[in-house]
């Protein structure tokens, strides 16, 4: 029988919710679980794959902004909950489901995709590529205090679990976005996100900065618990779930008040920068362990010259011509001139010619264009084009994202 893939209708949400659980080794959400979940259905555009009145696969995505260099936000398909059934698995259901929402971002006029891939392998024939990564980190706190640069001003307050939704959405918006790389959150996600802390179901908390005249200009989310339930010699740890502030000094000044916590010897911290601040911070660097470095940002172009338009570039002397080849996204295959003023459409001959896939990795301003052209991912026809074109895509500090969906 033909498998069909098309959009997802209302009354299927929840069998197709089933298929993706079980896709991706969970069982069937409960009753409570369900209905926790069903806004962030009603909210993002669904596509399934159908053999038959069985549903075999489901991907979705919804729409949200992605911070590019130079601070623009630009229109993005976050796509989620992408997932076949072990039953028909290798049978195109994948790349059906694939095409459905790269076609739908294209009749919405988005500009980027972007997904968290479960495998680092399968995206990159999509045009996808790693444009961004996160690190894993255990914290001394007795031996990175006190940290170099935390602003001494303002006051420190913890939310109640009744405000947490409504005080960390506006906030996140407003100081969040310092970084290439951060999206903003439709309210489903912050509820989702905050959950363990607004219900009070973990010892999960939610501190925020006041700066000097009372206004919250930051906000840190962690977890406490005991090393050893309490007993003789059990000390406090902490988990850092996500950090935010305004500037530097604000969000330094929230990893001080982590680390002055009474009882917490050890704080461990997931989803972090690669160039996380506080490691620079630090009175003992040696007391930041970094632990873990993964593929974070999967990031793709729909519309490539909104996207190379949207960002600013470095300025320096010259320009490169760029040709870029999709094959899924026909109005993508063309050229660009890029230099520090910008980017538009060039008949010139191309110093580098690369994948949609790889300009993805290099849009953000993270991985090197050097280190792109030394896994034979660029063609490359003028020898000095790729020092040009790292000069001009680098960004600092690196991109990040910080958000899971």
């Amino acid at each position: 029988m033909t498998i069909v893939v098309r959009a997802t209708e209302p009354h299927e949400f929840r069998i197709a919710a089933n298929a993706f659980s079980v896709a991706l080794m969970n069982p069937p959400p409960s009753d409570e679980r369900w209905q926790l979940s069903l806004p962030s259905w009603q909210n993002a555009p669904s596509f399934s794959a159908w053999d038959g009145v069985t549903c075999v696969g489901h991907g979705s995505h919804d729409i949200v902004d992605t911070t590019v260099p130079g601070g623009a936000r630009l229109s993005t398909s976050a796509v989620t909950r992408v997932g076949v059934l072990p039953t028909h698995r290798r049978r195109g259901v994948g790349t059906g489901l694939m095409q459905a929402l790269i076609d739908d971002a294209g009749q919405r006029n988005l500009t980027l995709m972007s997904l968290r891939a479960s495998e680092a392998t399968i995206y990159g024939r999509y045009g996808f590529g790693v444009a961004g990564d996160y690190c894993g980190a255990t914290i001394d706190p007795g031996k990175v205090r006190p940290l170099n640069g935390a602003t001494g001003a303002g006051s420190f307050r913890i939310l109640d679990s009744g405000e947490i939704v409504d005080v960390v959405a506006p906030l996140y918006e407003r100081v969040a976005h310092r970084r290439p790389g951060i999206v903003t959150r439709p309210l489903p996600w912050v509820t989702r996100l905050f959950r363990p802390a607004t219900e009070r179901s973990e010892p999960s908390f939610v501190v925020v900065h006041l700066d000097t005249v009372g206004q919250a200009d930051g906000y840190a989310h962690y977890n406490l618990r005991w090393s050893d339930g309490m007993n003789a010699g059990s000390t406090g740890w902490g988990d850092v779930h996500e950090l935010f502030g305004a500037t530097d000094a604000v969000e330094l000044a929230l990893w001080q008040y982590l680390f002055d916590i009474d009882l917490v010897t050890r704080w461990q911290a997931v989803g972090r920068p690669v160039d996380d601040l506080v490691r620079f911070a630090a009175r003992d660097r040696r007391g930041y362990q970094q632990t873990s470095m993964q593929d974070e940002q999967w990031l793709r172009l729909i519309d490539a010259d909104a996207a190379l338009q949207g960002r600013t570039y470095n300025q320096v002397s010259g320009s490169v011509v760029i040709e870029v080849s999709d094959p899924v996204v026909p109005a993508n295959n063309a050229r660009w001139r890029i230099g520090g003023g910008g980017a538009e459409r060039s008949d010139d001959a191309p110093d580098l010619t690369v994948g949609i896939e790889t300009i993805a990795a290099a849009y953000l301003g993270g991985p090197s264009w050097a280190a792109l052209a030394g896994t034979g991912a660029v063609q490359v026809a003028n020898a000095g084009a790729i020092a040009a074109a790292d000069a001009l895509f680098a960004s600092r500090p690196y991109p990040h994202c910080g958000t899971f969906f």
